[in-house]
């Protein structure tokens, strides 16, 4: 069943950004084991229908442009990938969010593709938004990212042990 089906629990949705997709597809050696780790747990879960992996479309110029675009056409077939588009409302949400890192003291930086990275995750309501970037987490945990999910760095869910009820 697809992520948009009726199901009686709903799935895990991850938004992953560039640096996401970039460490995963292209094997970057700059990538910490664990976290590259984490990505492809995640990624063969989505494939087995268990979490829903989420990215806007501006991922197909900034990761799978040229040779990669045949492994972009994969991902998007599968039906716990989904594609989000990238419109008026998320230029709109990123221009707020990079006016407010500009504002903040001390002054920040925020990247016109992260901020839209941020701003369509945060319109198209996934449960929480991955990268590799420490600023972007450092950003959200210092409170300059309003109405955006939690950034985290990719990890690895924990199975839970089946302990005997009393």
């Amino acid at each position: 069943m697809s992520p948009r089906g009726r199901r009686s629990r709903p799935l895990r949705r991850i938004y992953w950004d560039a640096s996401c997709l970039i460490a995963l597809f292209n094997r970057e050696p700059t990538t910490d084991a664990h976290v590259l780790a984490a990505l492809e747990d995640t990624y063969g879960d989505m494939l087995d229908g268990k979490v829903v992996i989420s990215t806007g479309d501006t991922a197909k110029v900034e990761v799978f442009a040229g040779s990669d675009e045949r492994a972009f056409d994969e991902l998007v077939a599968c039906p716990y990938f989904d594609l989000l588009a990238v419109r008026t409302p998320v230029w709109e949400l990123a221009k707020r969010l990079r006016k407010r890192c500009s504002e903040a003291v001390p002054k920040r930086s925020l990247k016109l593709g992260d901020a839209l990275h941020l701003a369509t995750a945060a319109l198209n309501r996934v449960d929480e938004i991955w990268t590799t970037d420490p600023k972007l987490i450092r950003y959200f945990e210092d409170g300059l990212l309003p109405g955006v999910p939690p950034v985290r760095r990719p990890y690895v869910v924990q199975p839970k042990l089946p302990f005997p009820k009393k």
